[in-house]
């Protein structure tokens, strides 16, 4: 009896005893994986390093734009991860240094040569994107108002008032007074070549925001010049940068690039300046997606819901306070004398004549010379070519002159341009434009994409949508395509000018519809149209 008893009792102790473990096992195994488990900001660094990496591959296996794609797929894996980076300080820190690592592939020898190296100056961009909403917030928008009338229509949130204050009482303020007076410079200039692009006057000061009109501006981002283009919306819009020069700084040429890219993206979010603006701060794909993830074509909504980088959301309400303060200076308390604009003429010069060389003949500072030609990046006229020079107004007599008198032996500076810095191979000649192609009956992503020689997962990330997704008859689909840009007989890009691609068709009678390089009023990508 006493055997069965203590039998019993051995039983309970081990039915207890496995209970027991099953209880506190799985709570323990609970734990662990909770210590071990990724955050989500770990899971987005993680991916995106993963990318970098892949693209830095590309890179050193001499494949560029591969390596590109990757970089610009790695900044869009934080971006597009819905964290907003000014309520995660670490996500926000990776973002700026891996937008440091990526410059350091993507800048080219001798972006900063010894002559401009003293003339670099940081852009406002990146002083933009330190400001954060709490330093806004102490600035008090009670009383602030909006006078004049402008030449687009647009809507303001609280954001603008912050701003105008910002930069009539804050710290912004001495910027304004030295944008306002540069502006002189090269206001009458603008105005001519937006009129001529058929878009808004007030759009010029978004060259306050940018650089503060210098032509000289570098952000940590590789922009550079008054409208801060960086290099491959640079070479989009003809902007030519080899080892000699740097049209990107060029006055006039950027200006009508960026007149250009405006009108552009101003067709593509169907007539909203606002969206236009902020493209042209984050890129159109980066705003697409922020669209694609509101529901929303309105630029305040996707401010509200913090879809865009801040850089973005104080880049918009911030040109908006500048053109409402631009437009009634006094009443916001400035009094400020623009600085005359730029009077020049123009002289052709053989290749590689020394910039110093000019200003000596004509008895004015080097730098005089250097700030009518801020394009010119080695301090002479480019190698291999003529080259119209630009000199004060009234010295071209004076200067052709001299010129004609002097030694050919003393007129030119050579230079040694590093071998991997040569005009042909400082930016690549083939560029991507994307063409909308709407989709035959039976066609696939993986049919398409054997067709125009691109991945599956390229096609189904410019697209927005899974690389197993599944297609329809009609649907638009954006496919990349690669131009090779034009040049002159002197070697120069021609500003502009790609050749077209024809029209290519659906082996199924669909059919692209015309995307047009240079960006005109006549030029459009269908895809993420949605109800705008």
């Amino acid at each position: 009896m006493r055997g069965k008893r203590e039998a019993c009792r051995s039983v309970v102790v081990l039915l207890l005893s496995i209970l027991l473990a099953g209880t506190v096992i799985p709570v323990h195994a609970a734990s662990q994986s909770q210590t071990k488990a990724p955050s989500a900001t770990s899971s987005i660094i993680l991916r995106a390093e993963e990318i970098f990496h892949r693209g830095e591959e590309a890179w050193n296996k001499s494949l560029p734009d591969v390596a590109r794609k990757m970089f610009d797929e790695s900044l869009d894996t934080v971006l597009e991860s819905g964290i907003d980076l000014k309520t995660d300080a670490r996500l926000d820190s990776y973002y700026r240094g891996l937008l440091e690592r990526i410059h350091k592939y993507e800048a080219k020898p001798g972006d900063l040569h010894p002559l401009d190296e003293e003339r670099a100056e940081p852009s406002p961009l990146d002083e933009l994107s330190d400001i954060k909403e709490a330093e806004l917030a102490a600035v008090a928008p009670d009383g602030v108002k909006i006078f004049g009338k402008y030449d687009f229509e647009f809507s303001v949130a609280p954001a603008v008032f912050q701003f105008i204050n910002f930069f009539a009482a804050g710290r912004g303020r001495s910027t304004m007074e030295v944008g306002l007076q540069r502006s002189g410079r090269y206001r009458e200039m603008v105005e001519k070549v937006f009129k001529e692009e058929k878009v808004p006057l007030d759009l010029m000061w978004l060259a306050q925001a940018e650089s503060v009109w210098k032509p000289n501006a570098l952000s940590r981002a590789a922009a550079k010049g008054i409208w801060q283009f960086i290099p491959s919306t640079g070479t989009r819009y003809g902007l030519a940068q080899t080892a000699w020069i740097d049209e990107r700084s060029h006055p006039e040429k950027a200006t009508r690039a960026a007149a250009r890219y405006l009108r552009w993206l101003h067709d593509h979010f169907a007539g909203d300046w606002l969206l236009a603006m902020a493209a042209y701060n984050s890129g159109e794909n980066r705003v697409d997606g922020a669209i694609a993830r509101c529901g929303y074509a309105d630029f305040w909504e996707l401010y509200k819901r913090g879809l865009l980088p801040q850089e973005t959301r104080n880049y918009v309400p911030s040109i908006l306070s500048i053109i409402v303060i631009s437009k009634n200076q006094k009443r916001y308390g400035f009094d400020v004398k623009a600085d005359p604009p730029l009077n020049f003429e123009t002289f052709e010069l053989p290749g590689q004549t020394d910039l110093k060389v000019v200003a000596d003949l004509i008895g004015v500072p080097y730098e005089a010379v250097q700030d009518l030609n801020p394009e010119l990046r080695r301090g002479t006229s480019p190698a291999g070519q003529r080259y119209g020079i630009k000199l004060p107004k009234g010295m071209k007599k004076q200067f052709e002159l001299a010129y004609a008198d002097l030694p050919e032996e003393k007129r030119v500076r050579k230079v040694v341009v590093p071998a991997d810095d040569i005009a042909e191979g400082y930016r690549p000649a083939y560029r991507v434009q994307l063409a909308s192609y709407r989709v035959g009956r039976g066609e696939t992503l993986a049919s398409l994409a054997r067709r125009n020689n691109v991945s599956v997962q390229e096609l189904a990330r410019l697209n927005r949508m899974s690389s197993r997704g599944e297609l329809r008859k009609g649907q638009t689909l954006k496919i990349p395509k690669q131009v090779r840009a034009s040049r002159d007989r002197r070697g120069r890009m021609r500003a502009g000018r790609y050749r077209e691609e024809p029209v290519v068709r659906s082996h199924r009678r669909g059919r692209v519809v015309k995307v047009s390089s240079r960006g005109r009023a006549t030029s459009r990508l269908t895809s993420h149209r949605r109800h705008r």
